[in-house]
């Protein structure tokens, strides 16, 4: 068999010359495989670790990653109120308190549950089981899911977000709505 490509004449029996390696042919489709696999997140987590920094982690970590990265918790760390299962997002700060912060943050809002209620709404985005209670409708179930919630979804947007929450619907909200703010 004899072939005639370009300028290069091919003799019988020379394989050689038929086949052309590009190195570049799937060079780019790698490249963006290998991107996606390497996708990357910064993330800060400071308070009761060991060493609080800035990290580097894979956009697919969750807190207990950058908790290990940086070397696991203090003795005094408090992660009652952190979910170490959910997902990191870019440029995140993840603070850790310590247990004493907890505890003197827990008796600050019930020492300012009366300034809450005299200012006329409680913010959901912050308030607390006791002053969730306070809430027309809400008792200690449905505040423990208003919290659980705020912490897999973040914060609320608008008061109507609410309304996402497990057993308050339409009529619970016409009761919440004037009691709440974001």
């Amino acid at each position: 068999m004899y072939v005639k490509s370009g300028k290069n004449e091919l003799v019988k029996n020379d394989n050689s010359s038929i086949f052309v390696e590009d190195e570049n042919c799937n060079s780019d489709e790698e490249e963006k495989i290998e991107e996606l696999k390497d996708k990357k997140i910064v993330v800060e987590i400071k308070g009761e670790v060991k060493n609080p920094d800035v990290y580097k982690l894979s956009d697919e970590s969750i807190v207990k990653d950058v908790i290990e990265i940086a070397g696991g918790l203090t003795e005094e760390a408090d992660i009652s109120n952190i979910n170490r299962a959910q997902k990191l997002k870019n440029h995140e700060l993840i603070y850790i308190h310590n247990k004493n912060e907890v505890k003197d943050s827990i008796s600050y809002a019930q020492n300012n549950l009366n300034i809450l209620n005299n200012s006329g709404k409680i913010n959901i985005n912050c308030a607390q089981v006791e002053e969730l209670k306070n809430l027309n409708g809400i008792g200690e179930a449905k505040a423990k899911r208003i919290i659980e919630y705020r912490e897999k979804v973040g914060s609320f947007n608008s008061i109507e977000d609410i309304k996402n929450i497990d057993g308050i619907g339409e009529k619970s909200f016409e009761k919440l709505k004037d009691q709440i703010e974001v």
